[in-house]
């Protein structure tokens, strides 16, 4: 089984691909591992119009120019003179691993002949995205089995498996808690619809958190990526509060007073706890690890987020809400008949 490994060294500006090709079965297996370097992928470094590749076939050549014997043996099996074996690899293989190049050989081929690697170059400035997927798709592009590996490819696979996690855990989370809320709402005040009110400021705000971990560049990773759903669990705190005020002055007032008492009693205090929270939380931006300063700025945000589209965003989904659902003018009405029915008893 032939298998390619694609190890990726962005630092160092390596990409190195593994590939399992049984060379001594295989005559036509070195050609193939130099073909793949023609038209190399845009994250890929060129040289010559080919990609900057080390391989195998680097030591083969390299060791034909510093050994007579070794270079004539390797003419005799290169069948279209471009210095590279065609046939009889066994015999260059046996040659190559006997001579002083050996140690350098067994960088690129193991022990039972059954896979070898190919170190690409790829760009500085590639992100972990292209190289990961440009790997893949040299992988593909050989004729044997090929698979792309390392550092960055790794990194990149994880960096998908957390961000699946994070979302898995948001869909969790906000299922949870509407679950909880719809419940609560409907037992408590018999009004399930502000169980749906409550969760559109935390919507909101969990998509403001995303947007700025994409503006700011801040990865998901094991701390980062659990931001989203641990909004949810501080941001619904704001809401509530707004909700459960709106709901007491809404008795007793029209629309825009219960809203005005709502915002101006409740925001003062919530703005209170906002700035306690977010001094408290956002110490950790001065950790000397990068990942919990990011993940205390993240958590610092998302609690600004949540106040303010609680204050700004839940008001205008009240509204909303008296429209469909009618309570105002239901209540306005009511409140008319009453003062007829007094005014009558008058």
């Amino acid at each position: 089984m032939i298998v390619i490994v694609a190890i990726i060294f962005v630092t160092t500006s390596r990409e190195r691909l593994v590939r399992g090709l049984k060379p001594t079965n295989c005559d036509f297996s070195a050609i193939n591992i130099h073909r793949r370097g023609a038209d190399p992928s845009d994250s890929f470094v060129r040289r010559d119009g080919r990609a900057d590749t080390q391989s195998l076939v680097t030591v083969i050549r390299s060791h034909a120019e510093r050994d007579p014997e070794f270079r004539r043996l390797v003419e005799r099996n290169d069948l279209n003179d471009n210095g590279i074996p065609d046939r009889n690899l066994r015999v260059i293989y046996d040659a190559l691993l006997s001579s002083p190049a050996r140690g350098q050989a067994r960088e690129y081929i193991t022990d039972g002949r059954s896979a070898t690697q190919v170190v690409y170059s790829v760009r500085a400035d590639a992100t972990q995205a292209e190289i990961t997927a440009d790997a893949r798709d040299v992988a593909d592009r050989y004729r044997f089995e090929a698979t792309a590996t390392g550092s960055v490819v790794v990194f990149q696979a994880i960096s998908d498996l957390i961000f699946e996690s994070a979302i898995t855990s948001l869909g969790v989370a906000l299922a949870g808690t509407a679950l909880f809320l719809l419940v609560s709402y409907w037992w408590l005040l018999d009004r399930i619809s502000y169980g749906v009110v409550n969760l559109v400021p935390i919507l909101v705000a969990v998509s403001l958190v995303a947007g700025t971990m994409r503006l700011a560049g801040i990865p998901f990773n094991a701390l980062t990526a659990t931001i989203l759903a641990i909004t949810i669990g501080l941001g619904i705190d704001y809401s509530v509060h707004v909700v459960q005020r709106f709901a007491d002055e809404f008795e007793q007032q029209d629309l825009p007073t219960a809203l005005d008492r709502t915002v101006r009693g409740t925001g003062g205090a919530l703005a209170g706890s906002m700035l306690t929270t977010v001094f408290g939380i956002g110490v950790l931006v001065l950790s000397l690890f990068p990942a919990i300063g990011q993940f205390g700025l993240l958590m610092a945000t998302s609690v600004i987020y949540s106040f303010l589209t609680s204050l700004v965003v839940l008001p205008s989904v009240l509204v909303v809400r008296d429209r469909l659902v009618g309570e105002s003018g239901f209540r306005d009405a009511l409140r008319r008949a009453r003062g007829r029915r007094a005014a009558g008893e008058d």
